[in-house]
C-alpha cells in the first residue's frame, strides 16, 4: 500500500510536469543536492564511535502558467547510512533510501496550494518548540534536516501581512515532533493557523485534529488497538522592542473514551518564553534565552509529571567565514546541565562543523533523524563536512 501511494504521487507529479512543459517553453529545471559526512566519538567508556554519510539529490522546477500564477515542484531523496563501533569493535550498521520531499505547488500573488511530501513548520520559538507538530528539527543539527509529512497545505496572505493556513494530512503513521504515538495511517488529520500583526510583532493561533493509534500491548489482535481522538490548540507571538521577545504554547487533549490507557495522558501542555539580543561586543555577540515547560497529566497544568528546561544559546562571528556558538540546557528539577560548543567554517559550497558536548549519560532531547543511536549522551566530539552543489 505504501509503495502504491508513493508511486501514485510520483506519477501525478511527473504528469503535471509534462503537461506544464508542453504549455510553457520557459520552464526552469535545476538539479542540486547536498553530500554530508560525519564522525562522532564519545570520549569516555565504552568509547562509542559512529561514522555516517548522507546524500540528498534534489530536482527543482519553476515556471509560469499565466502572468499571475506559477507552478514549482521539488523531488528529493534522503540516502543515508551509518556504522557504529563500541571501541574498535564493529557494532551495527544502518542504511536507508527514502523520499525526502516530493511536492508540487500552485501559487499566485497572495496564495499558494502545495501538495505531496513536504515540510510543515511554524512558531516563534528557536530551541524548544511546543508547536513542533509536524517536524523534528533538532537545534543541535547545523543542517536542520527533518522528515516531511504527506498532505495538502494552502496559504492565503492578506494585505496587512496577516495570513491563514489550512492543511489536511493522510498516510503519516509514524510519530511526529513530541508525539509518543503515531496517527491512524488512513484517517485524515486536519487543522489550520491564523497569524496577524499585533503592535511591533505578530500573534497566531493554530489548531489540529487527528486519530491517535495506540497499540494494545495486552493483545496481539490489531483490531483491539486503541483509536483515540486528539485535539490540539497552540498560541504563539513575537515582538521586536529593542530586544526580541516571544512566547509559544501548545495544549493537547486526548479523549480516551473511558479506556484505561496508562501510557496516554488526558492533557499535555507545553510552554515557552524567550528573548534574544545582540550585544555590541567585538563583531557582535548574539544571545538567546528560552524557558520551556512540559506537563502531562489527567488535568490541565495539574498533577501528572512535568519537566522544566532553561536554555541559552550564544553565537559569535569570528570572521566572515568562521563562527562560534554555544548551547547550554539546564534541567532544574533534575539538577542536570547539557553543554554544546560548536565551530563552523563556511565557503561558497562547502561547510565544516566541529562540535564538542558534555552531557549526562541518561538525558536526551529530540535527536537528529540521521542517527541510529543517541550519540550526544556523555562526553564527545563530532566532525561534520557538508558540500552543496
Amino acid at each position: 500500500m505504501i509503495f502504491r501511494r508513493k508511486k501514485l504521487i510520483y506519477t501525478l507529479l511527473l504528469l503535471s510536469i509534462n503537461l506544464l512543459f508542453a504549455q510553457n517553453d520557459s520552464a526552469k529545471i535545476s538539479f542540486n543536492g547536498q553530500i554530508t559526512a560525519w564522525a562522532v566519538g564519545q570520549v569516555e567508556s565504552p568509547y562509542n564511535i559512529q561514522f555516517g554519510g548522507r546524500f540528498v539529490p534534489t530536482l527543482l522546477g519553476d515556471f509560469s502558467i499565466t502572468q499571475k500564477t506559477n507552478f514549482d515542484f521539488e523531488v528529493s531523496a534522503n540516502i543515508n547510512g551509518s556504522t557504529d563501533f563500541t571501541g574498535f569493535q564493529y557494532d551495527t550498521i544502518m542504511g536507508q533510501i527514502k523520499p525526502y520531499r516530493v511536492w508540487g505547488r500552485f501559487s499566485g500573488s497572495n496564495w499558494e496550494i502545495r501538495g505531496g511530501l513536504q515540510k510543515i513548520n511554524f512558531g516563534s520559538a528557536k530551541m524548544f518548540r511546543p508547536l513542533m507538530w509536524f517536524d523534528a528539527m533538532d537545534v543541535r543539527d547545523p543542517l536542520q534536516l527533518t522528515d516531511g509529512v504527506y498532505g495538502l497545505l494552502s496559504k492565503y496572505f492578506f494585505h496587512n501581512n496577516a495570513n491563514i493556513w489550512l492543511w489536511g494530512l493522510i498516510g503519516n503513521k509514524n510519530p511526529k515532533g513530541y508525539e509518543l504515538y503515531g496517527s491512524s495511517q488512513w484517517k485524515p488529520e486536519y487543522g489550520g493557523r491564523f497569524q496577524t500583526p499585533l503592535g511591533k510583532g505578530e500573534i497566531a493561533v493554530s489548531t489540529n485534529f487527528r486519530k491517535v493509534l495506540v497499540p494494545n500491548l495486552a493483545s496481539s489482535i490489531p483490531n483491539n488497538d486503541y483509536l483515540l481522538n486528539e485535539s490540539r490548540i497552540g498560541l504563539d507571538g513575537k515582538w521586536d522592542v529593542g530586544i526580541g521577545l516571544w512566547f509559544e504554547s501548545s495544549v493537547t487533549f486526548t479523549d480516551k473514551k473511558n479506556y484505561t490507557v496508562p501510557t496516554v495522558f488526558n492533557v499535555q501542555d507545553m510552554w515557552n518564553i524567550g528573548a534574544d539580543y545582540t550585544f555590541g561586543i567585538g563583531n557582535g555577540l548574539g544571545m538567546t534565552v528560552e524557558y520551556f515547560r512540559y506537563h502531562a497529566g489527567d488535568e490541565f497544568l495539574l498533577k501528572g509529571m512535568a519537566v522544566d528546561v532553561l536554555g541559552t544559546m550564544l553565537t559569535y562571528p569570528i570572521s566572515l567565514i568562521d563562527n562560534l556558538s554555544g548551547m547550554f540546557f539546564y534541567l532544574p528539577g533534575q539538577t542536570k546541565l547539557m553543554n554544546y560548543l560548536s565551530w563552523s567554517r563556511t565557503y561558497d559550497n562547502f561547510n565544516i562543523y566541529g562540535i564538542a558536548y558534555w552531557n549526562p549519560d541518561n538525558v536526551n532531547l529530540v535527536s537528529a533523524q540521521s542517527q541510529s543511536r543517541n550519540m550526544f549522551a556523555g562526553k564527545g566530539l563530532q566532525l561534520m563536512l557538508s558540500y552543496n552543489f
